[in-house]
This record gives structure tokens, sequence and C-alpha cells, in this order.
């Protein structure tokens, strides 16, 4: 906790997407090992954070199974990953937030851990070594600051991730290109059966 009693520092995971391309919830797709997609997130989340907080209706696993989680549901349904960052920063229950999506099996509690070291109102998102451009905006760490202009972006329309990101100021976080193919996300079916493949691979 911090002096004013609020916690510093929340992991937290966008859920309840519209998963057009896999075809069901992706929270609960089962991944080559048998678990659901979300259940490697939570695990991650909860070894860097303790508490997490999952936002949005999370149809495709049963998120409060565990007595860690907290649900929180969006404000505007339908608006996508905007409108869970707006719910989320308007909770209070943190100053900042540690923000990933359900189908990132392949994050680690430390490089989320990563993203939570730093000055409290600054935003940060990882960005590849020797690369200018940042990477995709979750994981990402979100402070209550950004409140206001979330909320702005969506009355006006504007729900595009990574134009808010470019509009405001952010602090880079590098990330060695061999650690940029754990922020991938699990889309499709396709991808499903390409992280299969890999983990056969690697068995080899």
């Amino acid at each position: 906790m911090s002096e004013t009693g609020q916690t510093p520092v929340l992991g937290a995971v966008l859920a309840g997407g519209e998963s057009r391309r896999m075809g069901v919830p992706k929270e609960g797709v089962r991944l080559p090992d048998g678990r659901p997609m979300i259940g490697p997130v939570l695990s991650a989340m909860r070894e860097a954070f303790g508490g997490v907080v999952v936002v949005g209706r999370c149809t495709g696993f049963d998120c409060g199974a565990f007595p860690w989680v907290t649900g929180l549901q969006d404000r505007h349904p339908g608006s996508g990953p905007l409108a869970g960052i707006e719910a989320l920063l308007a909770s209070g229950l943190a100053r900042g937030y540690v923000v990933a999506a359900c189908d990132q099996p392949l994050l680690s509690a430390g490089l989320l851990a990563r993203l939570a070291s730093g000055t409290s109102n600054s935003a940060r998102f990882f960005r590849a070594e020797g690369n200018g451009e940042g990477l995709d905006p979750l994981p990402g760490y979100f402070p209550s600051e950004w409140l206001e202009p979330v909320q702005r972006a969506i009355t006006e329309g504007r729900r595009g991730f990574r134009d808010l990101v470019k509009s405001l100021d952010v602090a880079w976080v590098p990330l060695p290109e061999t650690e940029v193919p754990k922020l991938a996300s699990v889309n499709t079916p396709e991808d499903l059966a390409r992280l299969a493949s890999a983990r056969e691979a690697g068995r080899d």
C-alpha cells in the first residue's frame, strides 16, 4: 500500500472480447498443455503483483473461482479495449495498472514486472531494442492520470488503441529481440496450432 492507502500497482487482464477470429471466447480456449488461455496470464500477473483484476465479461472461463481475482465490467460494452482501460482507471483500485490481454499466454511475471518499474504517473510500453517503433500497446503500464484522455477518446469515437498511445507522452521500455515473441497474442485457430507446433519442437 502507498501512504494514501491505495495499492501502487495492480495487474489487470482484458477479457470478454467478441473473439470473431477464434470463433469462441478466447479466455477458455485450451492451450497445448491443457490450461485455459487466460490461465497463464492470470498466474503471471498474480506472481508479479499479487492481486489481479479481470476486466470484461469473461464468459469463456470462471475467473470468480479465484479469491485473488477482482472482476470489473466495461462501462461501454462492445467499445473495444479502450472501454476496459477506462473502467480500470476509473475504479480507483490502484495508482496504476500493468495490463495484458487474455490471449497472451507466453507472458512471464518477470516481463510484466519491468513495466511496473518507474514513476507512477508515466505510461510505459515495450519497444524492441534497436527498433525505433513501439510494439503492441499490450502489455503496458497505464497510470490513473490517463483516465481523462481515455474517456475523451471514447466520447469522440476514437477507439484506436495505437493512436491513443501515439498521441500521449509515454516511456519506452527496451525489450531484447529474443523476448519479443513472448508478447504474442493467440487470435486464431492457426495461431493456436503454431503454438502447439512450437511446443512440440521444443521437446525435440
